[in-house]
């Protein structure tokens, strides 16, 4: 790792867009920390905390909580959002955990698993876990089942006939696996609605990276198309699915 690698997903200029997405499913958090056993004072690393969504979900439920994110401009707006006072920020990246062994009972990422090195990242997650310790990844997909989606994907296709969802789309699962120490993997999604203002749904998609690396020049003409297929409708009733993946040490 070199002293100051340059990100491969810099949200530097997204990070405001990026804090218009979904938040995740509340009720998903909570009963997997039920099951986790995770509660009031559980130490617990978040890794690539963004702007803060899940970690307010995991502060919600009084965990003693260290999250890390490398992007200046990401951890502004958390902190801005009073984040700070509800757990340590820390400016690090996934690939070398600044904390001691076995300090911790659950690392987490939000949205940020697919932008690592697997092997790497799940190294470090087995050293700062306690042994018994949890793994636990999380992502918003919208749902392709509905016909929004569809067609957004569809005109999507048009501009850009290989386009891939990306990662983030796919199972950590093999990766879990692969690594050789991790057990009890399990899966769990919620699906829910999200109300949301035409305005703010098209500024998301300014931060879609996985689109804007993909799409090039031909960015601002699919952005265009999106917003021609709402028609006149201001405000969006958009299906999501929160999608998570749990493992134990």
């Amino acid at each position: 790792m070199t002293q100051n690698p340059t990100l491969e997903w810099d949200y530097t200029d997204l990070a405001d867009s990026y804090d218009q997405r979904a938040d995740y499913s509340a009720e998903l958090i909570r009963r997997t920390l039920l099951r986790l056993g995770c509660g009031a004072g559980t130490p617990a690393l978040e890794v690539g905390a963004g702007t803060g969504k899940l970690t307010a979900l995991l502060c919600d439920h009084g965990l003693d909580l260290t999250a890390l994110e490398p992007n200046e401009r990401m951890r502004a707006l958390a902190l801005s959002k009073g984040l700070d006072r509800r757990a340590r920020w820390l400016a690090a990246r996934g690939e070398a955990l600044p904390v001691k062994n076995q300090s911790c009972e659950l690392v987490a990422f939000g949205s940020s698993f697919n932008v690592l090195p697997a092997p790497l990242a799940l190294d470090e997650c087995v050293r700062v876990l306690k042994p018994g310790g949890h793994w636990l990844a999380i992502w918003n997909h919208r749902d392709l089942d509905d016909p929004l989606q569809q067609a957004v994907e569809a005109l999507i296709r048009r501009h850009l006939p290989g386009y891939e969802l990306g990662r983030r789309r796919h199972s950590p699962e093999p990766d879990l696996l692969a690594h050789g120490r991790w057990h009890d993997i399990r899966a769990d999604e919620q699906r829910f609605v999200v109300e949301i203002s035409r305005p703010a749904w098209m500024e998301a998609w300014h931060s879609h990276a996985t689109l804007r690396r993909q799409a090039g020049d031909t960015l601002p003409a699919i952005l265009a198309g999106i917003e021609q297929l709402l028609g006149t409708a201001e405000v969006l009733a958009v299906p999501y699915i929160s999608r998570l993946w749990t493992a134990r040490t």
